[in-house]
């Protein structure tokens, strides 16, 4: 369905009819330096194929348009740039993708949404650039890329945030199972580079050769962006590496430390263990057998030994 549609005179909106069989009608009412925004979100295969018609667009980006599972990319068709990008959420250790693909041509822009949050902040700020919106379709596409990438930085910021209370729970002396997170993380921040690494390429070809020479500040702009969201997810997968590492480490230290105690432990009731079996051969001639104090004597020897042990242990820190 059509979510907004507007014709752009001069950088000033005139709203039209929300209907699929009026793009026409607005297209042919459109003056050399005016163009049309579309905005539609979740089309079916008709609606989407009513609109293509309208606007002229290749088969072939129409439909990967439907399919919303494309990667990030740019594609240049005869009259028209079909560019492909993904919105990123995160919340409660889970990133979110989805996807927007945006149709670019002389005199029109349409935004394709599936799923994911609206554009509609997008669109009012592009409509507060009175200036760059006179200069045509190209300065709306910046509103939209560029409402999108800046919230990667958001992202990774949250992810960092993420990162580094891992980091405080693995160097804590409280045991906890920090490995689930950490692979978790590492999952979610290699979803993110999906989204974002792909776009970098084509988003410098903009900002360098194919966008209107008026347009490329706006584009170096968003490679600026793009570029430090993509130096944030290297920096933050090393620290999940390092992270988990430091983990592994902190738990071959724990498991060594309960292998000492047990080995301490079993030493320790080794000694007991050697005179009981010594008693327990049931020899008739022991002295100790007939001996009035013979018996206190021996678990006095057994606790002294033990304790001796103990107190030896205790001094090398294995207890």
């Amino acid at each position: 369905m059509i979510i907004d549609c507007a014709i752009y005179r001069d950088g000033v909106r005139e709203t039209t009819d929300h209907d699929k069989h009026s793009l026409g009608a607005a297209l042919a009412r459109l003056g050399e330096d005016d163009f049309l925004w579309i905005g539609i979100g979740n089309p079916t295969s008709d609606e989407m194929s009513t609109i293509a018609d309208a606007l002229g667009l290749h088969p072939l980006a129409v439909e990967d348009a439907l399919e919303a599972h494309q990667r990030p990319k740019v594609e240049r068709y005869a009259d028209h740039t079909f560019i492909s990008i993904r919105t990123v959420s995160y919340s409660d250790d889970d990133i979110s993708t989805h996807e927007v693909n945006i149709f670019l041509g002389e005199n029109y822009l349409l935004t394709v949404r599936h799923g994911g949050p609206s554009l509609k902040p997008a669109r009012k700020t592009a409509e507060k650039m009175i200036e760059p919106l006179s200069h045509g379709p190209t300065a709306a596409l910046y509103a939209v890329i560029d409402n999108i990438v800046d919230h990667y930085e958001d992202v990774a910021a949250e992810l960092e945030t993420d990162v580094e209370e891992v980091e405080t729970s693995v160097f804590s002396t409280a045991r906890s199972n920090d490995s689930t997170r950490i692979y978790r993380l590492k999952r979610e921040t290699l979803e993110f580079r999906r989204a974002v690494l792909p776009l970098c390429e084509p988003i410098q070809r903009l900002a360098t050769s194919t966008a209107p020479e008026t347009a490329r500040p706006y584009f170096r702009d968003i490679a600026d962006h793009l570029s430090r969201a993509a130096e944030a997810i290297d920096s933050i997968d090393h620290l999940l590496d390092n992270a988990l590492q430091a983990h592994l480490a902190q738990l071959s230290v724990q498991q060594n430390e309960d292998m000492r105690k047990l080995t301490a432990g079993a030493t320790i009731f080794a000694v007991p263990t050697a005179i009981a079996g010594v008693y327990g051969m049931n020899f008739e001639h022991m002295p100790e057998l007939t001996w009035t104090y013979g018996y206190p004597l021996c678990l006095t020897l057994i606790g002294g030994l033990c304790g001796y042990v103990y107190w030896r242990f205790k001094r090398s820190g294995w207890l």
